[in-house]
Formats: C-alpha cells, sequence, structure tokens
C-alpha cells in the first residue's frame, strides 16, 4: 500500500526545484513559511533565480540581481514586502522630502520647483545630493531675447525620465511657448554633449503631452483641425542625441478620437514607439450601439506622417451597465513579468443595469513593437474599422438607417486576473467604507500588488471643538490575493478538487480571487505627530498626488509659514529597504501620543514659494518665476544637498 502521509519536503529535490521554480514571489515566500526543512530548501538562489527570471526580470530588483548574478533571494523577499506592504496598507516610513510650487514623480525621481529652481532627488536610490536647475540661467541662454530680469515666466514640469526633465516655459507678455529638454544627471569629467537637449517653439500648448525615454522625445497637442471639424492631436518625435525632429511637421492622429487626458485618452513611450490608446471609437457617439473598443496607435520614431495605422481591441459591451465617468480613469502601465504594455482602465459600472455601482480595474495587454512589426498582432486587434457582419436580432436593429454606423461583434472572454472588483456582489455595504468622490483627493490602481490606492480626506472630530472637524488624510486601499487552487468550500464543484477552467482554451482561467477588505491608514489611534505631518493644515486645501509600484508622493498646503500658499511635498514609502536618512522613530501604539514637539512648526529657515495655478487641460502643475536682478552669474545645472536634509521630519514606522 503507499504510503499518502508525505509531506512536500520529502519529495525528491528535482522533483521539488520543478515545482518551486515556477512559483511568484507571494507563493515562494508562502511555501518558504510551511516549515523548517521547507525553508531551508527555499534559501536556494538557484530557486530564487527562476522565480525572479519568470516574474521579477523587469523589476529594479530583478534586474540587479541578473546583472550581479546573485541576490536573487533578497530580491524576491524584497519585492514581496512592497506588495504586501501596499495591499495591507502598511507603510515603512513617512517624511517630508521637500517644499515647493509643483512636482513632477516620475521613475522613482522627484523634480519640483523651489524658489525659481527646479530640484531633482532620487527618491528610490535615497539619495543625499540633488540636481539644482537654475530656471533664470537656462531661460536666457536657451530663449531668444527672454530676460528673466524682466519678463513673467511660467514654467510646467511636463515629463522626467532617464535623467532628462522636459518642462515648459511661457513667457507671459510676449505669448510665446517654448519646450525645453535639459540633462540633470551629474557630468562626468570628458562628457562633450551639452545639457540642452532640446528647445523648440510652441504654435499650440491645447492638452500639451510628452512622452520621452533617453533616445527620443514625443510632444503634442491637441490642436490640428482635422476634416471633419474635429480638433486632432498633433504628435512631433525629436532625436535627442541631435535635438532634431524627425519629421518636417506633427503627424495628425485622424481617425482617433478622444481628448481627455487619464480619462478618454493616454500615452506612453515603450521602445522607443509612441503608444497612444483612446476609450472613443468615433468623434460622434452613436444612438444606438453594442460594443465599445479601445482605439490605439503603435507610432515609430520618424514614422510617415500619412500612414498612421489605427488598431482597435475589444473593450466592453454597452449591455454591461451605464457607466459614472466622473471616476474614469486610463493608463498604460508595464507588466513586471513580460515588460508588456498593458491597459489599465478604472470603470464605475452600475452592472447590468442594477441600482448598485461598484469600480472595477481592467487590464488589457498590447503587443510589444517588435510583435508589431513581425506581424504578430494578438487575438482580437484590427488594423481598421472593419464593417458589421451581423447585427443581433434585437428591435433596436429596426430603428437603424444608412447613417448610423453601429459597432458589434459578440461578447469577449475575459480571464479573472484582467478584472478586479472593488467589491464582491454580494459583499455587507457596511464594510465597504466607501468616500465620495470630493473627498477622494487622488485614486489609482497597484498593479503589481493588485490593490486599489485612494487618498482621502476624512476629517476627525477635534476633542477641544468637536464641532470643527480637522482634516485628516488617510490612504485608503482595497487588495485581492489568489486562492487556494482547490475548491475547498465545495461552490463551484466537488468540495476539495481543482477548480475548473472557466475556458478551457484559455491559459490561467482556472484561477480564483479573494478580497482582502478594506483598510484605512493611519488607524483612528495613530499618534498625532503622524496626522499633523501627513496633513501640516487644518484645510488641505488643493492636492496633487503620483503613486508608483512602492510609494506615494504628494503636496499639500502647510501652515504657519510666511507664505501661506506654501506646499509641502510629502513621501509614503512602502519599500524597507528606501532609507532616507535623519528619519526618527514612531511607533503606532493603540493609544495617542501627545507631544509638545508635535504642535511646533519647523521654519528652517527657508522662504518657501506660493503654489501656482493649476492648469485643468493638464495634471501638471506649473508656477509662475518671481522678476528678479540677478546679482552674479550662476551656473546653469549644479549639485547640493537634499532639502529633506535640512528639514528633518520624517518617521520609520515599522
Amino acid at each position: 500500500m503507499t504510503d499518502m502521509t508525505k509531506n512536500l519536503d520529502c519529495i525528491p529535490y528535482d522533483v521539488f526545484y520543478q515545482v518551486a521554480s515556477t512559483l511568484d514571489c507571494h507563493d515562494f515566500v508562502h511555501l518558504s513559511r510551511v516549515n523548517r526543512a521547507l525553508n531551508d530548501l527555499m534559501r536556494s538562489e538557484s530557486i530564487a533565480r527562476k522565480t525572479v527570471e519568470n516574474h521579477l526580470l523587469h523589476t529594479k530588483e530583478g534586474q540587479e540581481a541578473s546583472r550581479t548574478k546573485s541576490g536573487y533571494r533578497n530580491a524576491v523577499g524584497r519585492l514581496f514586502d512592497i506588495k504586501e506592504a501596499f495591499a495591507t496598507a502598511q507603510p515603512y516610513s513617512a517624511s517630508v522630502v521637500g517644499y515647493g510650487d509643483a512636482f513632477l514623480y516620475s521613475g522613482g525621481s522627484l523634480s519640483y520647483i523651489f524658489n525659481d529652481e527646479i530640484r531633482t532627488l532620487d527618491v528610490h536610490g535615497a539619495s543625499e545630493t540633488e540636481q539644482v536647475l537654475n530656471i533664470h540661467s537656462v531661460l536666457s541662454r536657451a530663449i531668444p531675447g527672454c530676460n528673466p530680469a524682466n519678463d513673467t515666466t511660467r514654467v510646467s514640469l511636463m515629463h522626467y525620465s532617464h535623467g532628462i526633465l522636459a518642462f515648459l516655459a511661457e513667457i507671459v507678455e510676449r505669448r510665446e511657448a517654448w519646450l525645453l529638454a535639459v540633462d540633470m544627471r551629474r557630468k562626468t569629467s570628458g562628457g562633450k554633449s551639452g545639457r540642452l537637449r532640446l528647445r523648440t517653439q510652441l504654435q499650440s500648448t491645447r492638452r500639451l503631452f510628452v512622452r520621452h525615454n533617453s533616445r527620443y522625445l514625443y510632444y503634442g497637442t491637441h490642436s490640428a483641425l482635422g476634416y471633419n471639424g474635429y480638433p486632432h492631436w498633433a504628435v512631433s518625435c525629436v532625436d535627442l542625441t541631435t535635438g532634431l525632429h524627425l519629421t518636417q511637421r506633427p503627424v495628425e492622429f485622424k481617425n482617433f478620437a478622444g481628448n481627455e487626458m487619464g480619462q478618454t485618452v493616454c500615452f506612453e513611450v515603450d521602445e522607443d514607439h509612441l503608444y497612444a490608446v483612446s476609450t472613443l471609437v468615433d468623434f460622434e457617439e452613436e444612438e444606438v450601439d453594442w460594443t465599445s473598443y479601445y482605439v490605439w496607435i503603435c507610432l515609430e520614431p520618424g514614422a510617415d506622417t500619412g500612414c498612421v495605422e489605427t488598431n482597435q481591441i475589444w473593450r466592453r459591451q454597452h449591455r454591461e451597465g451605464p457607466i459614472n465617468d466622473t471616476w474614469s480613469d486610463l493608463s498604460l502601465r508595464r507588466d513586471e513579468a513580460t515588460k508588456r504594455l498593458m491597459i489599465v482602465e478604472c470603470r464605475r459600472e452600475w452592472l447590468a443595469g442594477g441600482s448598485d455601482n461598484c469600480r472595477t480595474y481592467y487590464m488589457q495587454p498590447l503587443p510589444s513593437p517588435s510583435d508589431i512589426g513581425q506581424g504578430k498582432l494578438q487575438r482580437g486587434c484590427a488594423s481598421r474599422r472593419h464593417p458589421v457582419a451581423a447585427l443581433p436580432d434585437e428591435p433596436l436593429v429596426k430603428t437603424l438607417d444608412s447613417h448610423n454606423k453601429p459597432n458589434y461583434e459578440p461578447e469577449r472572454k475575459r480571464l479573472r486576473q484582467h478584472y478586479h472588483r472593488e467589491y464582491q456582489l454580494d459583499e455587507d455595504k457596511a464594510l465597504r467604507q466607501d468616500f465620495i468622490l470630493a473627498k477622494t483627493k487622488f485614486r489609482t490602481y497597484n498593479l503589481s500588488a493588485s490593490t486599489f490606492v485612494d487618498l482621502v480626506n476624512d476629517p476627525c472630530p477635534d476633542p477641544a471643538r468637536s464641532l470643527l472637524p480637522q482634516d485628516r488624510l488617510r490612504l485608503r486601499v482595497a487588495s485581492r490575493k489568489r486562492k487556494c487552487p482547490m475548491d475547498e468550500e465545495g461552490k463551484a464543484g466537488d468540495k476539495g478538487l481543482l477548480y475548473k477552467p472557466d475556458f478551457p482554451e484559455m491559459e490561467h482561467s482556472e484561477e480564483r480571487f479573494a478580497a482582502r477588505g478594506v483598510q484605512l491608514w493611519p488607524p483612528d489611534h495613530a499618534p498625532r505627530e503622524l496626522n499633523e505631518l501627513l496633513c501640516p493644515s487644518k484645510r488641505i486645501g488643493k492636492i496633487q498626488a503620483i503613486a508608483d509600484e512602492r510609494s506615494i508622493v504628494y503636496s499639500v498646503d502647510q501652515e504657519g509659514t510666511s507664505n501661506p500658499g506654501s506646499q509641502a511635498i510629502i513621501l509614503i514609502n512602502f519599500d524597507p529597504s528606501l532609507r532616507l536618512p535623519g528619519l526618527k522613530r514612531l511607533a503606532l501604539t493603540d493609544h495617542p501620543l501627545h507631544s509638545q514637539e508635535a504642535t511646533t512648526t519647523t521654519d528652517l529657515g527657508i522662504d518657501r514659494p506660493c503654489i501656482g495655478d493649476i492648469r485643468q487641460e493638464s495634471p501638471v502643475i506649473h508656477a509662475t518665476m518671481v522678476k528678479r536682478r540677478a546679482n552674479q552669474a550662476v551656473p546653469s545645472v549644479r549639485e547640493e544637498p537634499a532639502m529633506y536634509l535640512n528639514i528633518r521630519r520624517g518617521y520609520w514606522l515599522r
């Protein structure tokens, strides 16, 4: 009789290696915590290397381990800690990293405007120095006839990548707009290339966007007048090694509708190509329609202005329910395992037309430029708007005539891993802890941690004046995790058997997910020092926030300074290895802490400028430069100690 009581750690190592090497970082760590024997086996660098190669190769930790051929086990553990910290709303630190009029957070680097200068800090690298660009010096040298001592100039941070910062400079009196790209990296000895990579005057700044990598920069405006009377996107490409445009005139996206950045349209650079995605099929909405598509374009550098090809991917059926557009969000993200671009869209829907509505994030992969070049468009993509072969047998079909252009195809199958509902449909509504849109100051989705992330205003009553609640900023997260592959409760079939695939012809269709509930941070019993760090003012005012896979950065009004419009830039960090120096230890105990130190305001001897106005057509914040006569020449870019070292206001939380 065969012994069926053997544990997993008793099987031959070769078999165990084949099983363990297919695990992602969550399963890897969970398996290592089962018992001592498995923990010893999972310390193998060869097993961790397979996990990195299969699931984490394109993360920062995975690339570093692959480069050095070591540290695979540490890379897996670190990424697990980051994902779990986000999913459970347990950050490792919170700190003030600077003060400024405006900021941009991209690629782990923070760029912000302070005292007529742009400062760039490598946050992910915990750098103790900042590269500082003197705006007056750059504008006077780069823009013909510009005299910052006399001209009122408005500067907008547009994009930062690979050490290159792109920003817009608008000279108010002259009604001129210039797009500049400056290399902010520390220069090594013997370098011959100049810092100014791009200088071009813009005829229009309407809905201006900029995306770039180390080699190519794309910029576009919604300003080209189309043949149909609707404005089109006009996109230009610049070679950053020479500073020259690759086309004589901008490329027009003639059959590309959508104009609300981050809501109906988004842009991103991948493998030197520009991707553009829209949720609108046409400029005019069809009154009778069935199917919605994503329309996308992949533009190569120096593309012919007359050969822009549009593609379509099935998005949804209209009968799935109405959409609350005020909560819509559209972006392009990179998958950590494949590095492939993913369309990530948030839709708040009344599912099946019912009375209950909830947010759902949908993920849709896009083909890479190399796949497109080889003709490997994925199933569901079309190179042009294809005619409808047959409409459904419904009464609405009789209302159509030759002027209608309906879209219809049968509903496509969605893998559960490609959509994430905020709540289960049968979940108790009392557990949701929802916030209205006016209280939700920032919302995003962490793709690697499968987590909804919101920054909300949740006022708490003041014990001394309970009728005047003070604003309080909190994180609200809702995450999910994969279920055990066995149906332990017998909900989908026989109890104790593996879940059956939803679609036998599709890989991973047997996966099931379980919600992990809603978490709010800081907790209600958090120390007063932490709440005052996250929300320094009794009224938060305007907030700008940006998040990546391991941190959240936002700006908020700061009280108690000589300038009432100053903004503090706050970093909430979920990476245990990101250790900014100068932070204090703060325990989140069960009882509030009262400290005299928390009631004082640290001025630091720094004159903090006012925040500028928020541009409605773009999420980028701009700042107006003060007319100031320079007493002496200053370098365009210099290196200084990071501002947070002088501020020294932040806490280690665990």
